[in-house]
């Protein structure tokens, strides 16, 4: 499959060299700031998403977006988060639409953006699939485990899904240190959870930590609601939920879904447009499903307070935030 035209200029773009804004002709946050008329929108994606459009579908959304807002659109695809931050940071960009929640936490304190909307997604809460901005988390054994509470736990074998993975690993791990079985001191994800666990294992995903740990590879994994319902019914009805020491579940969250994040200084009437141009994309979730998430039904509004706090406290508690946007 041809990947679309912008992807060779996004890493131009994302490279945070002020001279390619003039390369190709965008306007400078300067320019923008002087009161310049803005002559074209740039939006940026979730890293990836161009290995899953085809180039008539970007063209598709540039020209739906173009015909709502009334300005030319273009869509750039980042290689990395923090291309993405860097690129709203710096002007670059001017929209980014459904980066995930620890971009959109890292974009909110680095650059002067703000949420425009969120992500409504299927999920899965106290075992009811439900539509919902958000979702939980749970550290899980096997059914046949000896183990019952989380602090058994400590010293044994777990895989988490990613050391990147907000409701495979910073939000578990926030619970730990709000219970205090952790203290972070500023250091890396794997040495992070080593305070606590034996051996650490990133697994690349959350079926394949499943695997782990039906295979006996490890003692302990993590499972979340927003995972494919058979991958997280097949998890949770052979496993149980470790217990924390006043008896309650292990459960980690809420984790955020995606959002749509807008430069501030981007005047009120076009970011209205733009709100109003995504909103009438929830009438195309087949072709938001390939740019937000596999589980998108739909944009909705919701304070970024709300939303992102209790990431962004995480990011600070765990001091991992650096750490991210280094990567």
């Amino acid at each position: 499959m041809p990947r679309p035209k912008y992807v060779w200029l996004a890493a131009l773009v994302i490279a945070g060299v002020l001279a390619v804004a003039v390369i190709l002709g965008q306007i400078s946050p300067h320019e923008q700031k002087s009161g310049v008329e803005l002559q074209k929108l740039v939006i940026v994606v979730n890293p990836g998403v161009s290995t899953k459009v085809s180039v008539a579908e970007a063209q598709e959304l540039e020209q739906l977006l173009e015909e709502e807002i009334g300005l030319d659109a273009e869509i750039y695809y980042p290689l990395s988060a923090a291309a993405l931050v860097e690129a709203l940071k710096f002007g670059h960009a001017h929209v980014a639409l459904g980066p995930g929640a620890l971009v959109s936490a890292l974009a909110l304190r680095e650059a002067e953006v703000e949420m425009l909307l969120v992500e409504y997604r299927e999920v899965i809460i106290d075992n009811k699939p439900v539509v919902a901005p958000f979702y939980y988390s749970y550290f899980i054994v096997l059914t046949a485990s000896p183990y019952v509470a989380l602090e058994e736990l400590q010293g044994k074998q777990i895989c988490f899904p990613s050391e990147t993975s907000v409701s495979g690993f910073i939000m578990p791990m926030k619970l730990l240190a709000d219970k205090g079985y952790i203290t972070p001191k500023g250091e890396p994800p794997s040495k992070l959870a080593e305070q606590f666990f034996g051996e650490v294992v990133f697994g690349s995903g959350y079926a394949q930590c499943w695997e782990a740990l039906k295979k006996g590879k490890v003692d302990v994994t993590v499972m979340a609601g927003d995972v494919a319902a058979s991958l997280y019914w097949e998890a949770m009805n052979n496993s149980r939920v470790l217990r924390l020491r006043d008896g309650s579940e292990a459960v980690a969250g809420p984790n955020p879904a995606h959002t749509v994040l807008i430069r501030r200084d981007l005047p009120p009437e076009l970011k209205e447009k733009v709100k109003a141009a995504l909103l009438k994309l929830n009438e195309r979730p087949e072709l938001m499903r390939k740019y937000v998430s596999a589980i998108f039904v739909k944009f909705g509004e919701r304070s970024a307070e709300e939303h992102l706090r209790p990431l962004m406290d995480a990011l600070d508690q765990l001091k991992l935030r650096d750490y991210y946007l280094k990567r």
